[in-house]
Protein backbone atom coordinates (compact mmCIF):
# COMPACT_ATOMS: atom_id res chain seq x y z
CA UNK A 1 0.00 0.00 0.00
CA UNK A 2 2.76 2.38 0.74
CA UNK A 3 4.75 1.46 -2.13
CA UNK A 4 1.47 2.24 -4.32
CA UNK A 5 1.39 5.73 -2.52
CA UNK A 6 4.88 6.44 -3.46
CA UNK A 7 4.26 6.10 -6.88
CA UNK A 8 1.14 7.99 -6.84
CA UNK A 9 1.84 10.93 -5.55
CA UNK A 10 5.34 11.24 -7.36
CA UNK A 11 2.88 10.81 -10.39
CA UNK A 12 1.31 13.94 -9.78
CA UNK A 13 4.01 16.05 -8.54
CA UNK A 14 5.36 15.40 -12.30
CA UNK A 15 2.27 15.83 -13.80
CA UNK A 16 1.92 19.21 -12.87
CA UNK A 17 5.29 19.97 -14.79
CA UNK A 18 3.99 17.57 -17.70
CA UNK A 19 3.46 20.79 -20.33
CA UNK A 20 7.15 22.71 -19.40
CA UNK A 21 10.05 22.22 -22.41
CA UNK A 22 11.71 20.16 -19.03
CA UNK A 23 10.05 16.77 -18.84
CA UNK A 24 9.89 15.19 -22.85
CA UNK A 25 7.60 12.76 -21.58
CA UNK A 26 6.79 10.29 -17.88
CA UNK A 27 6.40 6.63 -17.65
CA UNK A 28 5.88 4.43 -15.12
CA UNK A 29 7.28 0.92 -14.79
CA UNK A 30 6.58 -2.32 -12.47
CA UNK A 31 8.26 -5.78 -12.29
CA UNK A 32 10.65 -7.86 -10.05
CA UNK A 33 13.70 -8.20 -8.32
CA UNK A 34 16.34 -11.34 -8.08
CA UNK A 35 18.31 -10.48 -5.55
CA UNK A 36 21.56 -12.52 -4.47
CA UNK A 37 22.75 -11.82 -0.47
CA UNK A 38 26.00 -12.17 -0.20
CA UNK A 39 26.80 -13.05 3.60
CA UNK A 40 30.68 -13.03 4.85
CA UNK A 41 31.75 -14.01 8.35
CA UNK A 42 28.70 -14.78 9.69
CA UNK A 43 26.70 -17.86 11.25
CA UNK A 44 23.92 -17.40 7.54
CA UNK A 45 27.30 -17.72 5.70
CA UNK A 46 28.13 -21.31 7.53
CA UNK A 47 24.81 -22.64 8.49
CA UNK A 48 22.65 -22.23 5.03
CA UNK A 49 22.21 -22.13 1.74
CA UNK A 50 20.65 -18.89 0.25
CA UNK A 51 17.55 -19.39 -2.13
CA UNK A 52 16.41 -16.60 -4.00
CA UNK A 53 13.06 -15.21 -4.57
CA UNK A 54 11.05 -12.42 -6.28
CA UNK A 55 10.92 -8.91 -4.81
CA UNK A 56 8.79 -6.07 -5.54
CA UNK A 57 9.88 -3.53 -8.42
CA UNK A 58 8.24 0.00 -9.15
CA UNK A 59 9.47 3.29 -10.76
CA UNK A 60 8.53 6.21 -12.42
CA UNK A 61 11.00 7.38 -15.50
CA UNK A 62 11.71 10.59 -16.69
CA UNK A 63 12.72 12.11 -20.01
CA UNK A 64 14.90 15.14 -19.79
CA UNK A 65 16.95 15.11 -23.00
CA UNK A 66 16.22 12.93 -26.04
CA UNK A 67 17.57 13.28 -28.93
CA UNK A 68 18.17 10.41 -32.17
CA UNK A 69 20.73 7.70 -30.69
CA UNK A 70 20.67 8.60 -26.75
CA UNK A 71 18.35 9.88 -23.65
CA UNK A 72 19.01 11.33 -20.53
CA UNK A 73 16.66 10.10 -17.89
CA UNK A 74 15.78 10.12 -14.32
CA UNK A 75 14.50 6.65 -12.34
CA UNK A 76 12.83 7.15 -8.93
CA UNK A 77 11.24 3.84 -7.27
CA UNK A 78 11.28 1.07 -4.85
CA UNK A 79 12.49 -2.33 -4.61
CA UNK A 80 13.25 -5.65 -2.47
CA UNK A 81 15.69 -7.89 -2.49
CA UNK A 82 14.52 -10.91 -0.74
CA UNK A 83 16.20 -14.40 -0.19
CA UNK A 84 15.36 -17.71 1.36
CA UNK A 85 17.78 -19.25 3.88
CA UNK A 86 17.66 -23.13 4.35
CA UNK A 87 19.37 -25.11 6.41
CA UNK A 88 22.90 -26.16 5.07
CA UNK A 89 23.29 -30.02 5.96
CA UNK A 90 27.19 -29.44 6.04
CA UNK A 91 26.70 -26.62 8.36
CA UNK A 92 27.63 -27.33 12.14
CA UNK A 93 26.91 -24.69 14.51
CA UNK A 94 23.05 -23.70 13.05
CA UNK A 95 21.42 -22.11 16.70
CA UNK A 96 18.02 -21.29 14.64
CA UNK A 97 14.84 -23.33 15.57
CA UNK A 98 13.23 -23.01 12.24
CA UNK A 99 14.35 -24.94 8.77
CA UNK A 100 14.03 -21.73 6.65
CA UNK A 101 13.37 -18.30 7.49
CA UNK A 102 13.43 -15.11 5.06
CA UNK A 103 15.17 -11.95 4.77
CA UNK A 104 13.67 -9.27 2.94
CA UNK A 105 14.82 -5.60 2.58
CA UNK A 106 13.50 -2.54 0.85
CA UNK A 107 14.61 0.63 -0.87
CA UNK A 108 13.77 3.57 -2.18
CA UNK A 109 16.15 4.26 -5.05
CA UNK A 110 17.11 7.23 -7.48
CA UNK A 111 19.66 7.22 -10.47
CA UNK A 112 20.31 9.67 -13.67
CA UNK A 113 19.99 7.33 -16.67
CA UNK A 114 21.74 7.47 -19.92
CA UNK A 115 20.31 5.61 -22.42
CA UNK A 116 21.98 4.46 -25.84
CA UNK A 117 19.77 3.51 -28.39
CA UNK A 118 19.01 2.72 -32.17
CA UNK A 119 15.91 3.40 -33.58
CA UNK A 120 14.26 0.89 -36.03
CA UNK A 121 10.79 2.11 -37.15
CA UNK A 122 8.47 1.59 -34.04
CA UNK A 123 10.94 -0.46 -32.05
CA UNK A 124 14.31 1.43 -30.33
CA UNK A 125 15.78 -1.24 -28.38
CA UNK A 126 19.20 0.94 -26.26
CA UNK A 127 21.41 0.24 -23.47
CA UNK A 128 21.15 1.55 -19.90
CA UNK A 129 24.08 3.11 -17.71
CA UNK A 130 23.00 4.75 -14.36
CA UNK A 131 24.80 5.60 -10.85
CA UNK A 132 22.87 4.70 -8.42
CA UNK A 133 21.82 5.97 -4.95
CA UNK A 134 19.26 3.38 -2.67
CA UNK A 135 17.76 4.11 0.93
CA UNK A 136 17.18 1.65 3.05
CA UNK A 137 12.97 1.48 4.16
CA UNK A 138 11.93 -0.92 6.69
CA UNK A 139 8.82 -0.52 5.83
CA UNK A 140 9.05 -2.24 2.34
CA UNK A 141 10.94 -5.05 4.17
CA UNK A 142 9.70 -7.79 7.11
CA UNK A 143 10.53 -8.75 9.93
CA UNK A 144 13.61 -10.39 9.21
CA UNK A 145 15.43 -7.45 8.14
CA UNK A 146 14.35 -6.00 11.40
CA UNK A 147 16.53 -8.41 13.52
CA UNK A 148 19.32 -6.11 12.10
CA UNK A 149 17.79 -3.10 14.29
CA UNK A 150 20.09 -0.08 13.40
CA UNK A 151 23.16 -1.72 12.08
CA UNK A 152 22.11 -1.47 8.50
CA UNK A 153 23.53 1.12 6.48
CA UNK A 154 20.75 3.07 5.27
CA UNK A 155 21.98 4.98 2.43
CA UNK A 156 23.91 2.54 -0.05
CA UNK A 157 25.84 3.09 -3.69
CA UNK A 158 26.19 1.51 -7.01
CA UNK A 159 25.75 1.64 -10.18
CA UNK A 160 23.11 0.10 -12.99
CA UNK A 161 23.25 -1.68 -16.32
CA UNK A 162 20.95 -2.99 -18.36
CA UNK A 163 19.21 -3.17 -21.84
CA UNK A 164 15.53 -2.67 -22.88
CA UNK A 165 13.49 -2.14 -26.11
CA UNK A 166 10.86 0.15 -26.33
CA UNK A 167 7.75 0.10 -28.97
CA UNK A 168 6.32 3.45 -29.69
CA UNK A 169 2.65 4.95 -30.94
CA UNK A 170 1.32 8.17 -31.41
CA UNK A 171 2.16 9.60 -27.92
CA UNK A 172 2.60 6.30 -26.18
CA UNK A 173 4.80 3.48 -25.72
CA UNK A 174 5.31 0.10 -24.48
CA UNK A 175 8.71 -1.10 -23.39
CA UNK A 176 10.28 -3.69 -21.31
CA UNK A 177 13.66 -3.61 -19.45
CA UNK A 178 16.32 -5.99 -17.83
CA UNK A 179 18.73 -4.07 -15.30
CA UNK A 180 21.81 -5.18 -13.16
CA UNK A 181 22.02 -3.11 -9.92
CA UNK A 182 25.61 -3.38 -8.41
CA UNK A 183 26.49 -1.76 -4.48
CA UNK A 184 29.48 -0.88 -4.28
CA UNK A 185 29.34 -0.94 -0.12
CA UNK A 186 27.47 -3.21 2.27
CA UNK A 187 24.37 -3.12 3.54
CA UNK A 188 25.23 -4.56 7.10
CA UNK A 189 28.86 -3.85 8.39
CA UNK A 190 29.64 -5.21 11.91
CA UNK A 191 32.59 -5.39 13.72
CA UNK A 192 33.15 -9.12 14.78
CA UNK A 193 31.90 -9.22 18.35
CA UNK A 194 34.30 -11.82 19.07
CA UNK A 195 38.01 -10.67 17.93
CA UNK A 196 40.08 -12.79 19.51
CA UNK A 197 38.54 -15.54 16.83
CA UNK A 198 40.23 -13.48 14.16
CA UNK A 199 36.82 -12.96 12.56
CA UNK A 200 37.63 -9.66 10.60
CA UNK A 201 33.65 -8.52 10.69
CA UNK A 202 29.92 -9.53 9.64
CA UNK A 203 28.79 -8.25 6.47
CA UNK A 204 26.40 -8.41 3.88
CA UNK A 205 26.29 -7.12 0.35
CA UNK A 206 23.00 -7.10 -1.77
CA UNK A 207 22.92 -6.98 -5.73
CA UNK A 208 19.82 -7.69 -7.56
CA UNK A 209 18.67 -8.63 -10.96
CA UNK A 210 15.45 -6.37 -12.15
CA UNK A 211 12.77 -6.94 -15.15
CA UNK A 212 10.40 -4.56 -15.43
CA UNK A 213 7.67 -3.55 -17.85
CA UNK A 214 6.06 -0.18 -18.66
CA UNK A 215 4.01 2.55 -20.03
CA UNK A 216 5.22 5.68 -20.87
CA UNK A 217 3.53 9.21 -22.12
CA UNK A 218 5.47 11.44 -24.40
CA UNK A 219 3.85 15.41 -24.17
CA UNK A 220 4.52 15.91 -28.39
CA UNK A 221 3.54 13.53 -30.69
CA UNK A 222 6.56 11.14 -31.79
CA UNK A 223 7.57 11.21 -34.99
Amino acid sequence: MKSKLFILCTFLICSNYSYSQIIKSIGLKSGISLSNQSWENTQFSYDYNFVTRPGLYEAITLDFIEKEFWQLSLDLGIYQSVSKLEVNPFGGNTMEVHPEFNFKFGFITASPVLKLKIPIKSFTPYLIIAPRIDYFVSDLGNKGDKYFGFDINKPSFGFSIGEGVEYKLNKFSLFVEYQFFYSFNYLYDQPAYYPSYQVINDRMKTNSHIISLGLKYYFKKIE
